[in-house]
């Protein structure tokens, strides 16, 4: 029911690229990967909600959906993406260097940016948005952070219910979080996986609707990956789409044969493009 893109990159050379063979068709080394966003104690975008603090049970390091406009430096309006009690991600193209201090007016009621917060940038991924840690705080402050969170993570489980899950796997971290934080704000709720195991893992606890793979990827054996799901009734509903340097028509059959809906080429699918592809299956195979 779903069938593979045409996409325009046509590189012949790209014959026997499963990990296990070392073919021509895997590329060289991975460009240096950033930190990961939602890898850290404080930080995580939108999607990652309160995955880990289910497992602490800690309201320190519960996170919840904020997808608001904050007015930074009382001049910048910016999205927030998600917050906590120890602080927010900010998705913008603007940046700060890691460490600046920098103040944020949060609304909490609409229009009014009521909320004042001293934040310290953490994380600084440029072109994607920043990882804020909250400073300074004094008790009344932190109580009405408190307040806020509180409230929010009141209508997180029906936000959540009403989003398509999608899960990003392979590529370098850069790569996962452009591409995350387009998904976010276009609705869907955005897991990562960088392994194998984590990608089972998740498989475990979450229903995922679609997955994002990368033909070459150094981290797992896509082939291999995409062999076990196929052969698990109980993943047989996840969607599988596949990046790869190489998209001639014989790659192509590789993967579409190894157990992928849809094959893109990497460097030819922007997060716009990947966002609208997801959307089109996803409607495909609820249609």
């Amino acid at each position: 029911y779903l069938t593979p893109a045409k996409d325009p990159m046509k590189d012949k050379t790209g014959n026997g690229l499963n990990e296990s063979a070392g073919s021509a068709g895997k590329p060289g080394k991975k460009e240096q990967d950033l930190p990961e966003a939602g890898k850290s104690g404080e930080e995580s975008f939108a999607g990652q909600d309160d995955e880990r603090a289910g497992r602490t049970n800690s309201r320190e390091f519960k996170r919840v959906r904020f997808k608001k406009k904050v007015l930074v430096n009382n001049q910048i309006m910016v999205e927030a993406l998600d917050i906590s009690k120890k602080g927010l991600f900010l998705h913008t193209g603007r940046s700060f260097e890691d460490g600046t201090v920098i103040e944020v007016g949060i609304p909490t009621r609409p229009g009014n940016f009521d909320l004042k917060v001293s934040a310290m940038v953490r994380h600084n991924h440029r072109g994607i948005g920043m990882g804020m840690m909250f400073v300074d705080m004094d008790d009344t402050t932190v109580m009405q952070l408190e307040k806020l969170i509180d409230e929010l993570g009141d209508t997180a489980t029906n936000d959540l219910a009403g989003r398509k899950k999608v899960l990003l796997t392979g590529g370098t971290a850069t790569t996962r979080n452009i591409n995350k934080s387009k998904l976010v704000l276009d609705g869907f709720y955005v897991q990562l996986a960088t392994t194998a195991d984590e990608i089972f893992q998740i498989f475990e606890r979450e229903t995922v609707d679609v997955m994002v793979l990368d033909w070459q990827d150094t981290e797992y054996n896509c082939q291999e990956v995409l062999t076990k799901i196929r052969e698990t009734p109980a993943y047989e509903n996840i969607i599988r789409v596949v990046l790869s340097v190489f998209t001639d028509s014989g790659v192509q059959q590789e993967i579409m044969d190894a157990g992928a809906h849809r094959c893109m080429a990497r460097m030819d699918t922007n997060p716009a493009k990947l966002s609208l592809s997801l959307s089109q299956l996803i409607t495909a195979r609820d249609g």
